[in-house]
């Protein structure tokens, strides 16, 4: 017994050597390797500030700079990514069909799709702060909530008895209630897509919480319709039909936010679909800002609008994490002008699952004002006195509508 409490003290010894060496490597190599991008994590640029409150004191700057300095050192971790392919594996490896990837728990659904279970949130603060922009804001102007579902949109995709691990029907419901309650008129995309005679298999991503970009085109002729019903405009959401458009697919091109966790050996990447015009003389002129650059492009619509450069992968890899962003993802705004369009003025507020929505609706409607409220952009008051809408719509997640960090007012 005392040489083997002897052997346990010395392998514990070693055991704890390794590990604290480890820790001791990956935090010198993190360090040594992303220097500047630390240093850079704790300063309190312009974008910074415009995210924290007028009345945010020396605290709250401060808290500023610990939270940006520990998401940038979880950004960074050495190995980050490879440990989470092992640690996926690993539970896989034990019959697991529910993995933990730190916060989340995603489960494989019945359909292949990827899907982080949604425990529940009490939405209505952020419910009654919709209607309330509705009723002030907003009230001289049509408008529009659509509500943009994630992947679950049956059933039978979720396993047996993991049901009661996802509240995202049930969050959902008390939304698109709210709201209409309040008064808002709500596009749901449960009322969509399901019944819009695609696949959903073509409609939505394996790898990636967003949908495929046929998901937004079918959503954008639903929107087109909804704003014929309420405005008299005379949209034509027939320019969106499959057999008026050309495709291009790039197959097994995009792995996604899901299959980024369990890495490339463990998943398909998802195929992405360019769609542009197959008949038209539409010009479209584009001005969009990104965070740190300015985009300004005219020409037909696959030139003006498509982000080609997302299509390209690292060298020595078929796939790559961008080609999801073909049509837009989180851009502080982009501003679309048609001139062979009917003379409508659409400001979508959008998120990542919008901002598609808005590229597509350009071939229908004169100017498609895309904003994105999250950013550092003017408020919402100045884009309405500046383009003097004719219908404001609001698509949004129902990540968006659990993010306790975003300020819907």
């Amino acid at each position: 017994m005392k040489e083997s409490r002897t052997l346990n003290r010395v392998v514990a010894a070693i055991l704890t050597a390794a590990f604290l060496g480890f820790v001791l490597t990956a935090f010198v190599v993190m360090v040594t390797g992303h220097f500047q991008d630390l240093r850079k994590s704790i300063q309190l640029t312009d974008e910074k500030l415009a995210l924290l409150p007028d009345s945010a004191n020396p605290l709250g700057r401060l808290s500023g700079r610990i939270n940006g300095f520990t998401a940038e050192i979880a950004d960074d971790m050495w190995l980050k990514r490879e440990l989470g392919y092992v640690n996926s594996a690993f539970q896989y490896a034990l019959g697991k069909r529910m993995i933990n990837t730190g916060s989340q728990n995603m489960v494989r659904l019945n359909t292949g799709h990827l899907y982080d279970l949604n425990p529940y949130k009490d939405l209505s603060k952020n419910v009654e702060d919709i209607i309330e922009q509705r009723g002030t804001v907003m009230k001289d102007y049509p408008f529009l909530f659509v509500y943009e579902h994630p992947t679950l949109y049956s059933d039978e995709m979720m396993p047996a008895g993991y049901d009661a691990l996802d509240a995202s029907a049930r969050m959902a419901d008390e939304a698109v209630a709210g709201l209409r309650a309040g008064g808002v008129q709500v596009l749901d995309s449960r009322d969509v897509l399901p019944v819009c005679g695609k696949p959903l298999d073509d409609l939505l991503l394996v790898t990636d919480q967003h949908w495929s970009t046929l998901a937004a085109i079918t959503m954008g002729q639903a929107v087109a319709g909804e704003l014929n019903a309420m405005t008299g405009a005379k949209l034509d959401p027939s320019l969106l039909d499959l057999d008026r458009l050309d495709t291009e697919k790039h197959e097994k091109l995009f792995i996604g936010k899901y299959g980024q966790r369990l890495g490339p050996k463990l998943v398909t990447p998802d195929d992405i679909t360019e769609y542009w015009p197959k008949a038209s003389d539409a010009q479209i002129h584009r001005v969009t800002r990104h965070v740190k650059r300015m985009v300004d492009v005219s020409g037909d619509f696959r030139d003006a609008v498509t982000r080609f450069e997302v299509l390209e992968t690292p060298e020595g890899q078929s796939w790559n994490e961008t080609a999801y962003m073909l049509y837009g993802l989180t851009e502080s705004y982009s501003i679309f002008t048609n001139d062979s369009a009917p003379d409508y003025t659409i400001l979508l507020l959008k998120d990542s699952y919008g901002a598609p929505i808005g590229t597509f609706l350009s071939l229908l409607a004169r100017n498609v004002v895309c904003v994105d409220l999250r950013q550092d952009v003017d408020p919402l008051e100045t884009w309405l006195d500046k383009y003097h809408p004719d219908a404001v719509v609001m698509a949004y997640s129902l990540q968006m509508l659990r993010d306790d960090n975003y300020a819907f007012e």
